[in-house]
């Protein structure tokens, strides 16, 4: 009996303990913090867990930047703390600030928190530390200088011819077409087609990988949740590839347990040759890792060979293939703005019955319009871009100079692509797309446009890929309209079925909705 009632007090004492240390965590987090005045919800100082919440759970996931994006309205003012340790800058109150926590000279870290979410935080993307950043960064920037890239046109072009010839088959046959699907082949293609000795070969699959581009979105909610629960990712990694196809008869998830080895297997060509490629092949992304002088040797290891190719890989395909699909859907949505544009490549091309080139291509002004408006509509990266000084404090002063707030070292700033490109001073009517506002404002404001339209970023940080992705959206809505464009019509589409409406990082579409269907008449 004494045991007992000995075994009772400890739990009870141990109880209160944690109640005592919740409830001064709890003081010291709402009055005592040094974020304390900035406007924000008190849940959301609290505790991560509101967050956790919109991130991975409320309307299917991905909500959080829309619920931002409320509490900025709510609390009426650019900065608002939408958790313990982060504040937010809102891009429509405060487009300026982005080119002072983005900028070339700023040399501020990531919030591991936040990157966690893409593995271990080895890979370029996810690296913390901009010292250690600039390192990785440095060891293959040279390998998407834009002179490199242009070596691999004719790869990018072989990939968009593809696309066509499927497309033309779907024609004969009388198919609707999801294109949103054939995107995405086509992105991760050619985006493996750098990164790994053995590309997908996704174009060759009869559905355009339905199954399997349905998984990944799964695979990118997940990558949400790994974010909050560091557990998940590393969980998912223990079931056995058996269990999975059990699970799973359409072999989807074989495709995606594939693609994961296909990684490894380079990983392991990179390693064991020491990058150096055979004679005649030329040299990918990881053997251009092992060669690099910027890394130590102990630092090439398979893991983060790995998650580079992984994350190279995943960042290259939802957001290129969003913006292609936004492009064509708004395209073929008006019916000015397609015979603007179809004017504009049979102008060009004539009689040419081969495929157009970047040299041909990226010379039209009507074409890059189009493109600059679905870059800025698809917003390819949707997900805060989290920065922080582990070294000063950072001072933040409104615009109308009214308050001015004191960031001790190591808090977390952030700003969101999407309050840019939808800011009505900048970009009026912001939501609708129209490419005549590249191609008629004043010199002035085209300059301003510019400035704000960031949709690989800016500064050190910028996206790596972005002369990959400039080539492929070129080449491939260039050549699928010039030869597509006039046949091509949208199928009980809606601008619902390509719109944002879940944020995991990359924006992707209702769950609901039915993709970009369209069917192609006849080509004679």
């Amino acid at each position: 009996m004494a045991g007992s009632i000995v075994d009772f007090e400890a739990t009870i004492a141990a109880i209160l303990l944690i109640a005592l240390c919740l409830l001064t965590l709890s003081v010291y987090r709402l009055y005592l913090h040094p974020l304390a005045n900035v406007p924000g919800p008190k849940l959301a100082a609290l505790t991560s867990w509101h967050e956790l919440w919109y991130d991975c759970f409320q309307g299917g996931g991905g909500q959080h930047a829309f619920k931002m994006r409320e509490m900025h309205d709510m609390y009426v003012g650019p900065i608002i703390r939408i958790n313990p340790w982060e504040v937010h800058i809102d891009g429509l109150a405060d487009p300026a600030f982005w080119n002072v926590l983005y900028s070339q000279t700023n040399k501020l870290d990531k919030d591991s928190w936040f990157y966690n979410g893409f593995g271990s935080g080895l890979s370029t993307v996810a690296t913390s530390s901009s010292d250690l950043h600039r390192a990785r960064r440095g060891a293959i920037s040279s390998y998407f200088s834009a002179g490199h890239v242009r070596k691999y046109e004719p790869m990018v072009l072989a990939h968009v011819s593809t696309l066509i010839s499927r497309l033309q088959d779907c024609s004969r046959k009388d198919q609707v077409v999801d294109l949103a699907n054939a995107y995405r082949c086509l992105t991760l293609d050619v985006v493996t087609s750098f990164s790994v000795p053995e590309p997908r070969k996704m174009l060759e699959l009869e559905d355009f990988g339905r199954g399997f581009n349905g998984l990944m979105r799964d695979f990118s909610k997940m990558i949400t949740l790994q974010r909050h629960m560091k557990v998940v990712i590393p969980l998912l990694e223990l079931i056995p590839d058996w269990v999975g196809n059990a699970m799973d008869s359409s072999g989807s998830i074989q495709q995606l347990v594939d693609w994961r080895m296909s990684f490894v297997r380079a990983a392991q060509q990179a390693i064991h040759r020491k990058g150096i490629p055979p004679p005649g092949q030329e040299a990918s992304i990881l053997d251009t890792l092992y060669s690099a002088p910027e890394l130590a040797q102990k630092d090439k290891i398979m893991k983060y060979f790995v998650e580079e190719a992984t994350t190279i890989t995943s960042a290259g395909t939802e957001t290129t293939a969003s913006t292609l699909g936004l492009f064509t859907y708004h395209v073929l949505a008006n019916r000015d703005i397609l015979d603007n544009l179809l004017a504009e490549l049979l102008g060009i091309a004539g009689d040419h019955t081969e495929l157009m080139g970047l040299r041909m291509l990226e010379k039209l002004p009507y074409l890059q319009a189009c493109i600059n408006e679905a870059l800025r509509l698809s917003n390819p990266v949707t997900g805060r871009l989290p920065r922080l000084n582990p070294r000063a404090p950072t001072t933040y002063t409104t615009p109308d100079g009214k308050s001015t707030y004191i960031l001790p070292p190591k808090t977390v700033m952030s700003m969101s692509m999407p309050d840019m490109h939808f800011n009505t001073s900048i970009f009026p009517s912001p939501h609708t797309f129209k490419p005549s506002r590249w191609t008629d404002s004043s010199p002035e404001h085209l300059k301003e446009m510019h400035r704000y339209l960031v949709p690989f970023s800016k500064g050190s940080r910028s996206c790596l890929g972005i002369e990959v992705a400039k080539m492929e959206l070129v080449l491939t809505a260039g050549n699928v309209f010039q030869k597509l464009g006039s046949a091509m019509q949208l199928w009980e589409t809606t601008e619902r079925d390509v719109s944002w409406a879940h944020d995991f990082f990359a924006p992707y579409i209702p769950v609901d909705a039915k993709g970009l269907r369209v069917k192609i008449g006849s080509l004679s």
